[in-house]
């Protein structure tokens, strides 16, 4: 399952998602995607079937999105002001013991101190 971070979210949340033997890929890494607008990533995601992981919330607006496409989303609601570290460990804590299935046709929104999951359309 391939994970794909977003631009607004820092790239050493990819290596969270490695370590817990997950394919993961930065937009920021990847020439054609760096800088463009949510369509052309939303895009990407569908055609690979990655799970996109972001801080934005526009990517749940099923009046923006076809979220019938979409393969899996995790929104990660925390502070800005939150330390790299504490960000870290605490979307470590919520993917750990978790398989491809779980994120399958579901939105995941991790916050400090929880976890919801709801299904895609």
């Amino acid at each position: 399952m391939l994970f794909l971070v977003d631009e607004n979210t820092t790239s050493s949340i990819r290596t969270v998602f490695e370590e817990n033997g997950f394919e993961a890929e930065c937009v920021k890494d990847i020439k054609e995607l760096r800088g463009q607008p949510d369509e052309v990533i939303f895009n990407y995601a569908v055609a690979k079937q990655a799970v996109i992981v972001t801080k934005d919330l526009g990517f749940a607006n099923p009046l923006r999105f076809d979220l019938t496409k979409l393969f899996g989303l995790v929104i990660l609601r925390f502070p800005n002001e939150i330390s790299l570290e504490t960000l870290r460990k605490a979307v470590k804590e919520s993917i750990e013991g978790m398989r491809g299935e779980d994120f399958r046709k579901k939105i995941i929104t991790v916050e400090p101190g929880s976890v919801r999951s709801r299904q895609l359309p």
